[in-house]
Order: structure tokens, then sequence, then C-alpha cells
């Protein structure tokens, strides 16, 4: 698809590298610079105990798949011609580079811009509020209200990927595929920019919006919902499995009651959202009740069949091994290294 779009990856760890990785599906040769003088991506490092000292680490090769891996080091006049030549054959440019090293490199937009008249360069920041605070996603997610959400109310948990990394890469991505529409038009350079900050912020949503329009401020409810019940209730089954509901409207919430058994009275007295919502904790004992009588399999196959939204809670190990994720792992050897993971592009282009 882009076969012949070339992208120079000046960035690390994994927001960067996850777009770098992006156009790298799609087609399009990406050379990723990494800097000579520390052994390269830091991620490289970033290793489970299990794994070899001498082996990439796997959080590495989760976004760095089919490359072209540079090692430099820009202070060295040679390792600079290099990076100029890079710029010049380059369509698009990725970094992530700390406050002021971007100019003190000569690798800014502007300079970038003198190389190359038309280059697309993308910008990952970390904090706009104060650009020169290291930014790392844990960082992120306590600051801009995340951390606060999740969990419960004796202990926060974090999300276990750095999703406001990913979700930056998001971004950068709909940047990039936007200037490359409108050079369709105008052939000149295009400057995309975000911060880790500001993506996290626009990915807060409808908890965003309960704030701004109804002050209500999100507790630590761990996987429930602060607007709907039951969403997020997990049950037990009559052989000892958890599942987990997500019924959003008043119609799937009745069919599920009389799927269960549950009695007329509490059907009737539970039957609109705003009451299951505040009396959540009784109605969970309730419908508990019910499905600790039910087999897991055939409670998940009935509420299949009747178009109720609940699901299994899978370990790795168990998604890892269903068809639909194992036609998306990616192999490479790198190295002498053979190495998967799984591709970032989830969607289907047809004509």
């Amino acid at each position: 698809m882009f076969n012949e779009l070339k992208i120079l990856e000046l960035s690390n760890v994994l927001a960067g590298p996850a777009v770098g990785m992006f156009f790298a599906e799609l087609g399009a040769k990406v050379f990723k610079v990494e800097n000579k003088l520390s052994n390269g991506d830091i991620t490289r490092n970033w290793k489970l105990p299990k794994e070899k000292k001498e082996d990439l680490s796997a959080y590495f090769c989760s976004v760095n798949y089919n490359k072209k891996h540079v090692f430099l080091d820009f202070n060295n006049e040679e390792d600079t011609l290099v990076l100029e030549k890079l710029i010049k054959e380059c369509d698009i440019i990725i970094t992530n580079f700390k406050d002021g090293d971007a100019k003190k490199f000569n690798l800014d937009f502007e300079s970038c811009k003198t190389i190359k008249s038309d280059i697309i360069y993308a910008h990952i920041g970390g904090f706009k509020s104060n650009p020169k605070r290291v930014a790392f996603d844990i960082i992120l997610q306590a600051e801009t209200g995340f951390i606060k959400m999740t969990g419960n109310k004796d202990a926060y948990a974090k999300m276990p990927v750095a999703l406001i990394d990913v979700l930056a890469a998001h971004q950068i991505k709909e940047g990039i595929l936007t200037a490359l529409i409108l050079q369709k038009k105008e052939n000149k350079a295009f400057k995309i920019t975000t911060t880790l900050e500001e993506t996290a912020i626009a990915s807060l949503m409808n908890q965003s919006s309960n704030f701004l329009m109804a002050n209500y401020s999100p507790q630590p409810i761990g996987t429930l919902h602060p607007n709907i019940s039951p969403y997020g209730e997990i049950i037990s089954t009559l052989d000892n499995q958890n599942l987990i509901l997500a019924i959003g409207t008043d119609k799937q919430f009745e069919i599920f009651c009389e799927l269960i058994g549950l009695e007329k009275k509490w059907t009737q007295l539970f039957k609109n959202n705003s009451q299951r919502v505040k009396e959540r904790e009784d109605l969970l004992k309730l419908i508990n009740k019910k499905t600790k009588k039910i087999k897991s399999k055939n409670l998940l196959n009935s509420c299949h069949e009747l178009k109720i939204p609940i699901g299994e809670i899978n370990s790795m190990k168990e998604v890892l091994e269903k068809k639909v994720a194992k036609e998306m792992i990616l192999e490479e050897t790198i190295g002498n290294q053979k190495t998967k993971r799984i591709k970032t592009i989830a969607f289907k282009l047809t004509n």
C-alpha cells in the first residue's frame, strides 16, 4: 500500500516506534535510527527475568517489526552526513526528542525542511504544560486522571500496557495520513505534533463529560461503569468460572433476568438503569445467587444466542491461542533471533 514511502524513525520506547511499525506493516521502508553510544533504543534491554541476556527484549520486538536499523552518533560528523542523506531520501520523519534536543542536533522541523522541502515531520512530546519534564506513561496515567479511576477504593491500579503511548501513536498516525492527503493539494512540508498529556486528556471521553456536565468526579470502581449497571459486574457460575456482564439497555436486562430465573419482583424493582446503578451491590448479589446454579458454558451460549453482552475473563495464553489472534502474529528474524509480535493493524481495506 505504501511501498514507495520512506520513513525516518528518530524515536524510541513505544509511541514513535509504534507509528513506524504501522507504516512498515503497510509496506513502507522504515529506517530506525538508534544511538550507537547507548547501544540503541532503551527498550532493547527492558527484559523479563526469564529472557536471555544476549537476546532482544520482547518489549522492543513488539513495535519494531520490519525496520532497517541504523546506529548513529549525532555528534559524529560522518554520521551526521549519513543522517542528512536519510532525511533527503525519506518522506516522513518521526521524533520524540526531549525538549531542546531537536534544535541541538539540527533535527527540528525548520532544519529538516531546509534539507527536504516537502518533508512530513511528526513529533510526540511529553507534557504540553511543561515540555522540560521527563514523561513516562504511568506518570501520564496518574496525572491525567486515569489511575484515580482504576483499581478499587483500597488500591489504585495502572493499565497493564502503556496505553497513553499507544493512543499518542494513533494521534500521530492520523496526523501523518492527513498530511499525506493535504500534500496532494499542496506539495509542501507539514509538521504534526502531539503530547502524551494532550492525548491522555483527549481520551477521557465520557468520564470528562461526566465532570463537565454533571460535576461528577469518577471514583475507582474496578471494572464497573459509573453510568450503567450491570456493566462490568463480575458474576460466578456453577463451575466456579468468572464472567463479566455489559448489559447496556433495559430490554437486555429484562431478557437476562428471564434467562437466569430472577423473580419478577426484582426484575420490576430494577427495570430502570438509574435504579440499577444506585443499588448495584444488592443487584449483583441477587444475580450471583442465580448464576451460581448455571454452568458457564451454558450461560455464555444462552446469552450469546439472546444477544446479551457477556464475556469470559481470559488469560494472555487463552487470548493468543484463539484463531483470530494466531492470524495476527507477525514473525521476523532479527540477527539470529526469531521474534514474534501481534500486528498493530486491525482494519481491512477492500474494494
